[in-house]
């Protein structure tokens, strides 16, 4: 990746750091090392382009195909995301919580392997991408665990999107669920609260 950087393949270095990150996340449920880390800021810092008018730019910051539901993005976006989000709520006037969903087994204990964690894991990124607003970010932080980042919204509206997400996400005679874990972007350890929903059929 630092030789793709050096040599201003930034297209191609973007791309191997989207892929180890996703193999690091999905396959190993590992977070991406400090310094994977650091080299995106690096090649972010380094990139170069060429001159533009701000009409040319906008457009391609803008998303290339309209989607509905949430704004499922690899991890380093998420964590923009959420640093923005946090500096802006040093403004105030906005409510904004984390929510990290975790797939559990019958007995309530996170599911960590098998080929049945793969399928489940697919299925309630589904369900959540569905579930939440095209404002709302989502992250799948490793196998069988997906952040979301709520804008604008309320701890009680939070709950209500976690019965959402469980409407999509149990079906038949499932005894797998889901378990939620609520925090607000700005908060004292006091104000941290864990919420956990698990269905069972």
């Amino acid at each position: 990746m630092e030789a793709l950087v050096s040599m201003g393949r930034y297209g191609d270095a973007r791309k191997l750091y989207d892929d180890t990150v996703e193999l690091y996340l999905q396959e190993l449920g590992l977070k991406p090392s400090p310094r994977l880390m650091e080299l995106l800021d690096r090649m972010g810092a380094q990139m170069g382009h060429q001159y533009a008018v701000l009409d040319d730019i906008q457009a391609k910051l803008s998303e290339r195909e309209s989607h509905g539901g949430g704004y499922l993005c690899p991890y380093p976006v998420f964590q923009g995301i959420y640093q923005m989000l946090a500096r802006i709520m040093e403004r105030g006037g906005q409510s904004i919580y984390l929510m990290l969903c975790t797939v559990v087994d019958s007995k309530g204990n996170p599911m960590k392997e098998g080929p049945v964690l793969d399928e489940l894991s697919q299925r309630l990124g589904s369900a959540i991408v569905q579930s939440v607003r095209r404002g709302d970010a989502v992250n799948r932080y490793g196998r069988g665990q997906y952040l979301v980042l709520l804008v604008n919204t309320t701890r009680e509206n939070c709950s209500v999107l976690q019965r959402r997400i469980n409407c999509r996400f149990l079906v038949g005679r499932q005894r797998t669920g889901v378990r939620y874990y609520v925090s607000s972007v700005i908060c004292t350890a006091q104000q941290s609260e864990s919420i956990m929903s698990r269905g069972e059929g």
